[in-house]
């Protein structure tokens, strides 16, 4: 099963999100107040940078991702014809559940620990992931705290770029949410760089 960073570390996220948690004694008090501590600069993000397309690097390479892309283009260009035959039906019911068998066989762990621990000793175990970090000059665990300070202040800055809100909502790094703000141009050229990778 392939480790994904930035997926592991959305999972954690979403089990991370509710402000309230650190109010009410749960588990993940600890991991939420290290995430808040957590202060982005741009040298670490590039560092961040680094690490996912190096990671992007690796997956491509792998026989199965390629597979994988290969069933979904074929799939897609069956999708775009006007009439299908009922032989290109059942090509596509058969792309349709190869595809969901290779997408199932990386989420098979029902048991997968979303605590900060749990998460890097998952990527401390994986010598894929374990490489790139080295390779990076990162460690698992500020990797994952800084991942996940970012996507807090993204999508902080997204909420007030829109209106939904008007503050910093709380549990967020109000400085890093500026921070976000301010280098929003330059994280965008980040992203724009990483999507080119990996088509």
């Amino acid at each position: 099963m392939r480790v994904s960073l930035h997926l592991a570390t959305a999972a954690l996220l979403v089990s991370l999100a509710p402000a309230s948690a650190a109010a009410q004694g749960n588990p993940a008090d600890a991991d939420t107040r290290e995430v808040l501590a957590y202060r982005l600069t741009m040298p670490k993000l590039l560092q961040l940078n680094a690490l996912h397309a190096d990671l992007q690097r690796q997956e491509q390479a792998d026989p199965e991702y390629q597979r994988l892309l290969k069933l979904k283009r074929e799939l897609a260009l069956l999708e775009q014809k006007e009439e299908l035959t009922a032989a290109d039906e059942a090509r596509m019911a058969e792309l349709d559940a190869a595809i969901a068998e290779l997408e199932a066989a990386e989420d098979e762990d029902d048991d997968l620990d979303l605590s900060l621990s749990g998460l890097v000793a998952r990527m401390e175990a994986d010598p894929r992931i374990a490489g790139a970090l080295k390779r990076a000059n990162l460690g698992a665990r500020e990797a994952t705290v800084m991942q996940l300070a970012f996507f807090q202040a993204a999508l902080a800055a997204h909420l007030l770029e829109e209106g939904s809100v008007t503050t910093v909502p709380p549990g967020v790094n109000a400085e890093n949410v500026k921070f976000y703000q301010t280098h929003k141009a330059e994280i965008g050229l980040l992203t724009a760089l990483a999507e080119q990778e990996r088509q």
